[in-house]
């Protein structure tokens, strides 16, 4: 397909339709023709993407999730709703595997569902959809929450209930508002182009061919190259967004500044923690402490930390690598959570918070996370471990 273009924020084409996009959604007024704009557009972006046959068909199949989602709440609900998710399930699996050539309309469709961030926006449907009364948003406005064109390159996964309640809000487009947006795009094109592509690719990093010291220096700037190349998309998808009226949630907050794991994922690709969280991790832990009554509580979120980060690798990528990369990740914020609450038996409240606020222990610690973030990047990149792949 030739859509991939209009995803390459270097291309002039990606571009051409922001700025048609932006002019259009300024000119509507706001309300149902707002919403319906964004739609046209968001399916429009999709027709570029994916071509124009498999774009309907993903138009229709977001019909059916949006016709499933307002069944009464009943029976046939529950099995539609069931159905609905092993569906998506299937997606996401034949969008992971490995391409095997030529591809349908039926697969560019299936494809662009199981894409990972609307896989799991999908999801965020679904468990809503389960948990309360029939949806009685518009179909517009699924599609809206389901495949935002301008949040799809940069991932952030927008809450639900965050996008019904921001949805109807609208910032106008004046002068400042317009010059803070420019600043964000530009911030992300800078990040994206001159440090991330145009220093850090070209002039440090080897794809991990490097030897001793050398191959130390590059899991540190592999892991900056990462960071800049990820927080420009979101640093520009934010910009767009403002330009649009269109809310669009922060993605980064200074991850590199985490003084432990749990830091960390608090600040680092935000949506996707929150995601976790709300859909794995809480319903994990709630359900294994009914199982123990009240009890090992610390024990319950560390099974409920393995549960989410296991996911979480695989939704990255459906390998052992990236398995093991999830598992690395649950074990440091297991014993995360332990080494504090031993720090709080031995010191108490008031010594632990004098502890944590000395400036040698938060540099080491500082140092300590940035090194275990960059060389489990380094595990998920290096080829000496294709072996994983």
């Amino acid at each position: 397909m030739g859509g991939a273009a209009f995803y390459d924020v270097a291309g002039v084409t990606f571009w051409l339709f922001i700025a048609v996009a932006v002019l259009l959604m300024n000119a509507t007024p706001t309300g149902m023709a707002r919403k319906s704009l964004l739609a046209f557009l968001n399916l429009g972006f999709c027709a570029l993407v994916v071509g124009l046959p498999a774009a309907v068909v993903v138009a229709v199949l977001l019909f059916l999730l949006h016709g499933v989602i307002r069944m009464p709440r009943r029976t046939p609900r529950r099995m539609a709703l069931a159905v609905t998710a092993l569906a998506l399930l299937a997606a996401f699996l034949f969008h992971k595997w490995p391409a095997s050539g030529s591809e349908s309309t039926l697969e560019a469709a299936l494809a662009a569902l199981g894409f990972s961030y609307i896989a799991l926006r999908v999801v965020e449907v679904l468990r809503a959809a389960a948990e309360v009364a029939p949806d009685e948003s518009a179909l517009v406005d699924t599609v809206n929450y389901v495949i935002p064109f301008h949040m799809l390159m940069a991932g952030p996964i927008m809450a639900l209930a965050d996008h019904r309640r921001e949805s109807s809000v609208s910032t106008a487009l004046d002068g400042e508002v317009v010059l803070i947006a420019f600043e964000r795009i530009a911030r992300g094109l800078f990040k994206k182009f001159v440090l991330a592509n145009g220093l850090i690719d070209t002039v440090f990093l080897t794809g991990f061919q490097s030897e001793g010291v050398h191959w130390l220096l590059e899991v540190q700037m592999y892991y900056l190259f990462i960071y800049l190349d990820f927080s420009a998309y979101s640093d520009i998808a934010v910009g767009i967004g403002r330009l649009l009226g269109v809310p669009t949630p922060e993605n980064f907050k200074r991850p590199l500044l985490a003084r432990n794991i749990v830091s960390f994922w608090e600040r680092w690709h935000i949506s996707l923690s929150q995601f976790i969280r709300r859909n794995v991790f809480i319903p994990v832990q709630l359900a294994g402490m009914r199982l123990t009554r009240g009890q090992h509580a610390l024990w319950v979120a560390a099974v409920a930390f393995t549960v989410s980060f296991a996911l979480c690798g695989l939704w990255h990528g459906l390998s052992w690598r990236f398995l093991l990369w999830g598992l690395g990740h649950a074990a440091a914020l297991i014993v995360c959570n332990l080494y504090r609450q031993f720090l709080l038996r031995r010191l108490g409240a008031q010594g632990l918070t004098r502890y944590l606020a000395r400036p040698g222990v938060r540099v080491v610690s500082t140092i300590l996370t940035f090194e275990f973030v960059a060389f489990s990047l380094a595990f998920l990149a290096d080829p000496a471990l294709k072996h994983l792949d």
